[in-house]
């Protein structure tokens, strides 16, 4: 049986509203899939549509200051994906809901991280990621069937993941197993299913319900020190030039490291899940991982999904070494989001005729 990969790639600026759509999104997005073209890959792209709605909102103001509309390059970027064969899913950080630009800068709702701390009420919150599907849809043309939280945090969840069903989702993808983070907003993953690759959920993400209508497919990873996440490749991701200072700043307050001698032993060591992210590790590292994962539970699909971020993609040769190593093993295919759904046996999803919808 082949072991199924999905690469999967989020489609975004920086969190905290820094960065720039052709620099950090649309300009590395094209180039890892022209490279990922040329050995008939797919990479699933995880639209990030609140954001985008923000651009699309602002537009004229945009438009002055930064010389481009930044919408309309991720509106065509999606759309010409879309025709060349790649999948075009759905991803939302809920800051950028009602964020404003003020003085050339983006004012964010940080306290919005969570889809269920957008509403109130669940019928709200069905409304809003049905808005949001909707207008992606009328983007590219296919049906959008998967989606994953801005940050991995899809917890609390019990609004959003009635939204998703009610909305025809099949497939959630926030999870990365063992991750426990209490800042900037507490997740808890630590106690999913240990042995499943993938399971049925309704309201916790984290737990398994086999009568649920959403499956969780999670970020592959597996338990590691936090010292073995020190390497060449995550810090150049992380900390290079083509990242903003002040997003580094934020990521370093919110790794919370004291400055005592113990304190930063005690961080080095501490348990952390290591994810099968092409953007920090090697690929060498990362054929190691896919190779020794342990075989499928019985039943279950062999599935291992990849991430990466487009504003992390700086290069383009250690993709392209990846995905020549994955193309030449016989034991490994490349499938999409919508390709999952279909090997779960989750009927064919349809577009809902959205005509001109807003995002």
């Amino acid at each position: 049986m082949k072991r199924n990969l999905l690469l999967t790639v989020d489609h975004e600026i920086f969190g905290n509203g820094t960065g720039d759509v052709r620099q950090h999104v649309t300009g590395p997005t094209e180039r890892m899939c022209r490279i990922a073209e040329r050995f008939e890959i797919p990479i699933t792209i995880f639209f990030e549509a609140e954001e985008y709605d923000q651009f699309e909102r602002n537009v004229v103001e945009l438009r002055r200051s930064l010389g481009y509309n930044p919408a309309r390059e991720m509106r065509q970027q999606a759309q010409d994906l879309s025709r060349r064969g790649h999948d075009i899913q759905l991803h939302l950080h809920p800051q950028w809901y009602k964020a404003e630009r003020i003085n050339g800068s983006w004012s964010l709702q940080d306290d919005h991280l969570t889809v269920d701390a957008l509403f109130e009420t669940v019928d709200e919150t069905v409304e809003y990621i049905g808005r949001r599907r909707a207008a992606l849809e009328e983007v590219t043309g296919t049906p959008v069937i998967a989606y994953r939280a801005g940050g991995f945090a899809a917890q609390p969840g019990q609004r959003l993941l009635k939204a998703l069903a009610e909305n025809g989702f099949k497939i959630e993808s926030s999870v990365v197993k063992g991750m426990h983070r209490p800042r900037p907003h507490p997740i808890d993953y630590r106690a999913t299913p240990i042995q499943r690759r993938y399971w049925r959920v309704s309201d916790e993400v984290s737990e398994e319900d086999p009568s649920g209508s959403l499956w969780e497919i999670p970020v592959y990873s597996t338990m590691g020190r936090r010292f073995q996440q020190l390497t060449f490749s995550r810090l150049k991701a992380k900390f290079s030039r083509n990242v903003p200072k002040e997003r580094q700043r934020e990521m370093i307050q919110e790794l919370g490291v004291g400055r005592n001698p113990a304190s930063l032993l005690s961080f080095l060591g501490s348990s952390v899940p290591i994810k099968l992210d092409f953007h920090n590790l090697t690929p060498t590292a990362l054929i190691r991982m896919i190779k020794h994962a342990s075989p499928a539970p019985q039943g279950d699909k062999d599935v291992l999904v990849l991430i990466g971020h487009s504003k992390e993609h700086i290069n383009d040769l250690a993709f392209e070494e990846l995905l020549r190593r994955v193309a030449a093993d016989p034991s490994l295919e490349v499938i999409t989001m919508r390709a999952l759904a279909a090997l779960l046996g989750e009927p064919a999803a349809k577009h809902n005729g959205a005509k001109r919808a807003r995002v």
